[in-house]
């Protein structure tokens, strides 16, 4: 959202669009998937503006296309925001809703316009499988936002070194964690040190496995199981079974 804010060229409803957008995407701009009514609600716009500003980010390159839904009821299109946008890239403007719309006579002295040249996207529309190579984004293209996550201020349980690593990782594999995402896995991490991981053994098990998202390291045979979530009333009777146990021997004695 913050990348939105910064550098997206379109105004007033279509920025508010391509916020809501941004907001349903995960960090890698990937699984866009609300209903166009949904879009409509959140963004206080009609049905007909926000399927015709869609139109003009999927003519733009903004925004790929990843899944149709086949036309079945209760099915949404998925879209994908642009990969080479997010890395630092720029969208071709549209003008007027056409990208080849210009106004007056330029060449010819009878007012008729030549038909100007194509402006070809940085990604193109309605592609579902294709991949943008690196070679698509300009080379030094870097992120504007001037986020720097290892420089954040951090809880005191969360070692910094251990974080400055994690981040670090993350820009090396040319995916950095933004702003948003930063607080996020913090949050994450949290999590996991409730369910007894420490948050450098995670992130060191994350960046062994070569993983973009935060994974706990698996424990023992209990990695086998469906579930790995800590089961408070499990561990209160093994506690108190274990007490029982011990009472049992004083008792012998």
């Amino acid at each position: 959202m913050t990348m939105v804010f910064d550098r997206y060229p379109g105004a007033a409803g279509e920025m508010l669009l391509a916020l809501a957008l941004a907001d349903h995407a995960s960090d890698d701009g990937t699984r866009v998937y609300p209903s166009v009514d949904a879009l409509a609600l959140k963004t206080r716009q009609s049905v007909r503006s926000v399927q015709y500003q869609l139109s003009r980010m999927l003519k733009s390159g903004w925004l790929v296309l990843v899944n149709s839904g086949n036309g079945g009821r209760g099915q949404h299109r998925e879209y994908r925001i642009s990969p080479a946008w997010l890395k630092g890239a720029d969208i071709a403007p549209i003008e007027n809703g056409a990208i080849d719309a210009t106004k007056g006579a330029n060449d010819d002295a009878k007012g008729c316009n030549p038909r100007p040249e194509r402006v070809q996207p940085v990604a193109p529309a309605y592609n579902r499988h294709r991949t943008i190579n690196e070679s698509s984004v300009p080379q030094g293209a870097k992120s504007r936002t001037g986020f720097d996550a290892a420089g954040i201020e951090l809880p005191d349980w969360l070692p910094r070194e251990a974080w400055t690593t994690w981040a670090k990782d993350r820009k090396d594999r040319r995916k950095p964690i933004t702003e948003t995402a930063a607080g996020l896995q913090i949050k994450q991490l949290a999590d996991f040190m409730r369910a007894g991981h420490s948050p450098a053994d995670v992130i060191e098990h994350t960046i062994s496995r070569g993983w973009t998202g935060l994974v706990a390291p698996e424990r023992g045979n209990a990695a086998r199981q469906t579930s790995k979530r800590f089961d408070p009333v499990a561990h209160i009777n093994e506690r108190d079974r274990r007490y029982a146990d011990d009472a049992d021997r004083t008792i012998d004695v």
